[in-house]
């Protein structure tokens, strides 16, 4: 059902003049389902963006930074199962709670510290790195 966007009267979804005032108009396509116009498993424009910057942000980066950048995830990774385990086994062996909080607390900061400064090591390097390359540009003109 649908109405008509001069009177408002409700008419039948593939009308294409309203019966009561006689405005024309194009029938408004379904807003919650609309099929691709062609080919078969066609990727969306918004999907094939979201790879396209990915692709440059990893070009961007370099190897060395892209390395760095795993290497930080993965130290944060390793102290956030170092700190549950920590958690399960002072549970386990009855240390009071305060214990128990500060230490898992303790190596769950640690790990997030030391992840977010290999991170931004990476960054540094890469843009001293493009400021190198920039100021050689200068010198060259």
């Amino acid at each position: 059902m649908m109405y008509c966007p001069k009177c408002g009267i409700s008419l039948p979804d593939d009308a294409t003049v309203c019966d009561a005032c006689g405005a024309r108009f194009d029938p408004i396509p379904d807003p919650v389902f609309d099929p691709p116009k062609s080919g078969k498993g066609k990727k969306s424009e918004k999907t094939t963006d979201v790879k396209d910057a990915f692709r440059k942000w990893v070009r961007d980066q370099g190897m060395f930074c892209l390395i760095a950048k795993a290497v930080a995830v993965t130290v944060m990774t390793v102290y956030l199962l170092i700190a549950f385990v920590s958690l399960i086994t002072l549970i386990v062996q009855g240390y009071p709670g305060g214990t128990i909080f500060t230490d898992f607390i303790q190596k769950l900061l640690a790990g997030i510290i030391y992840g977010v400064i290999i991170w931004l090591l990476s960054d540094a390097v890469l843009y001293l790195g493009k400021l190198y390359e920039m100021k050689k540009k200068e010198t060259k003109n």
